[in-house]
């Protein structure tokens, strides 16, 4: 299997009303995807050989630029993508946006064009545990992501986890492209995360593509979320993935 990164990035979001982002400055944006892509640049692994930045607010990117021609160490091939998104729909979610910069990146990416498969990354964070999940993935996996899919008490949790996963190419195009077109105000389907569980569940139920929703370990990002601005390295998240990954163990079939 032959990877291409591909990492998605707002550097100026328009406000939203529903889930409205928290650390929206873009400067402090900027500097998010500055040390990812940094890290990214330096991470020694030989699963990718290139990386593919799309980014949908039509940004200055001469920071990051500028960092690629600098500090490309392993000699990657990378590729800077952009265009001005589109407005997101009424009672839709904020994954519009990112849905509509992945499909513009299959359609528009020489990179990806050369590739099979990709690993989609929220362009603002890093995952020093990647290169243990590339030895995991098992050959001819179509896609592949953690998922929380659980009841409890008044917790209803059924999403795919979207910030990082990996993709066939061909699996991509003939059932995910274009899935923000089937977005709507229903919460099951106003979300990224939820739409993609709403199409991939019932497929893995079925069991006639090669797609793994449960991973046998956490993989978690280092950075911030941008809606809550949720520091992923804080004591509440690093506790919350060591329950994770114990609940992996003694109750496997119990996806939270």
């Amino acid at each position: 299997m032959h990877y291409c990164l591909l990492l998605t990035a707002c550097i100026k979001p328009e406000q939203v009303t529903i889930n409205p982002i928290i650390r929206i400055d873009p400067a402090i944006r900027m500097q998010d995807y500055f040390s990812a892509l940094k890290f990214w640049l330096g991470y020694e692994q030989t699963y990718f050989d290139s990386i593919v930045f799309v980014e949908n607010s039509s940004s200055d990117l001469f920071l990051l630029r500028n960092l690629v021609a600098k500090e490309n160490k392993f000699n990657l091939k990378v590729e800077f993508l952009q265009f001005q998104s589109s407005p997101v729909p009424d009672g839709v979610h904020y994954g519009y946006s990112e849905l509509e910069m992945i499909d513009f990146a299959f359609d528009h990416s020489k990179l990806i064009a050369n590739t099979t498969h990709i690993i989609k990354i929220t362009g603002r964070l890093y995952f020093p545990q990647l290169i243990r999940l590339l030895k995991w993935i098992p050959k001819g996996i179509e896609f592949a992501s953690d998922s929380r899919d659980y009841t409890i008490a008044s917790r209803d949790e059924h999403y795919i986890v979207t910030t990082l996963f990996i993709v066939e190419k061909r699996f991509y195009a003939s059932l995910l492209y274009d899935a923000k077109s089937t977005m709507n105000t229903i919460f099951e389907y106003s979300l990224e995360e939820t739409l993609y569980f709403q199409i991939l569940k019932p497929l893995y139920i079925k069991g006639i593509h090669h797609i793994i929703l449960r991973l046998p370990f956490t993989l978690s990002p280092v950075g911030f979320g941008a809606h809550w601005n949720v520091n992923y390295n804080s004591f509440k998240k690093q506790t919350a993935t060591l329950l994770r990954d114990f609940a992996r163990i003694i109750i496997p079939a119990f996806w939270i």
